[in-house]
């Protein structure tokens, strides 16, 4: 194999282990019921979100809980039905 191609070769696995790390990211801990509403650190109340993913969770939802951000979409999605006569 010519040291061409190894770089190559070396460059497209390096790049999917960068694209792997971004997709796996480093995991953060949320809080379902968040420690300010009352929640604690059970098991419970924990659920494993990658940084990006927990980052955008709050971004959109603030402090809510997984039912409540739930409950907001589904509004959300039913006035877009009825605005737009779905």
């Amino acid at each position: 194999m010519s040291n061409h191609r190894r770089r190559r070769k070396a460059r497209k696995m390096s790049q999917r282990k960068r694209e792997f790390l971004e997709r796996a990211g480093y995991c953060n801990q949320h809080h379902n019921l968040s420690r300010c509403r009352g929640g604690n650190k059970s098991s419970q109340n924990l659920i494993l979100f990658d940084e990006r993913r927990h980052a955008a969770f709050h971004l959109l939802c603030g402090n809510r809980t997984l039912r409540e951000a739930a409950e907001l979409f589904i509004r959300l999605d039913n006035m877009r039905k009825k605005y737009y006569g779905m």
